[in-house]
């Protein structure tokens, strides 16, 4: 078995950031757009989360 590398982002952080993505959009989907969410709101849904999960992952990995 390989050993568990340190850059990899821990399980709970990957579980927090798919609970806020999917909040994310079924609330703006159902809440703001009542059941229509044009895909340009996805996209930028999915770049912001991506971008923050980047950001989170450069200031975890150097403590």
């Amino acid at each position: 078995m390989e050993p568990i590398r340190k850059d990899k982002p821990s399980p709970t952080l990957f579980l927090l950031m798919t609970v806020v993505y999917f909040a994310s959009y079924f609330g703006l989907k159902y809440g703001v757009f009542g059941g229509a969410l044009p895909w340009g709101y996805n996209l930028l849904l999915i770049a912001a989360c991506l971008g923050i999960a980047f950001f989170l992952r450069g200031r975890l990995g150097k403590q």
